[in-house]
């Protein structure tokens, strides 16, 4: 005859269980502020497509109009660009060379992207600007070149 046998619960422990929570709590972590960056840099992206078809815009304005001395905003040239729901898009013009085009990101993190004559893409806002692959450091004078951030501090990031 056979004995009866005691039957066994097969399942996880508490601890095993609180491990994959841990693991999972860990994981989660660090993936987090990495996929932020980089939906941060997509959204940038965009923009920086709009920004540069804004400029190009500009440029032809000027092109057309050689002696126009009125200040000319986004409203007034034959290109649109709708505002998304990320940042918000300024051009200021004066012909010939006082083109200013820039891009307000509208989250919490705080940044503004536009162009230089020179010195080409620019953004003020510290680190967000390195987490974009900005690295150097200038002191132009934002107002003049990128648009109208008033700051006390007037040096902003660009890329070469």
């Amino acid at each position: 005859m056979k004995k009866a046998s005691k039957s066994k619960v097969s399942g996880f422990t508490l601890i095993e269980l609180l491990v994959v929570v841990l693991i999972i709590g860990i994981l989660s972590a660090v993936a987090l502020p990495q996929y932020q960056k980089t939906v941060l840099k997509s959204r940038t992206t965009e923009a920086w497509a709009n920004l540069s078809a804004l400029h190009t815009a500009a440029k032809l304005y000027c092109l057309e109009n050689p002696d126009s001395s009125d200040n000319l905003s986004l409203s007034d040239l034959s290109i649109e660009v709708q505002n998304s729901k990320y940042f918000n898009y300024e051009v200021s013009i004066t012909c010939p060379n006082g083109i200013s085009v820039s891009a307000n990101y509208l989250g919490k993190e705080k940044f503004t992207l536009g162009f230089a004559l020179q010195e080409g893409r620019l953004c003020k806002g510290g680190k967000v600007c390195k987490d974009l692959g900005f690295s150097s450091y200038t002191n132009l004078g934002w107002k003049c070149h990128c648009g109208g951030v008033d700051e006390s501090d007037s040096g902003c990031y660009y890329a070469k």
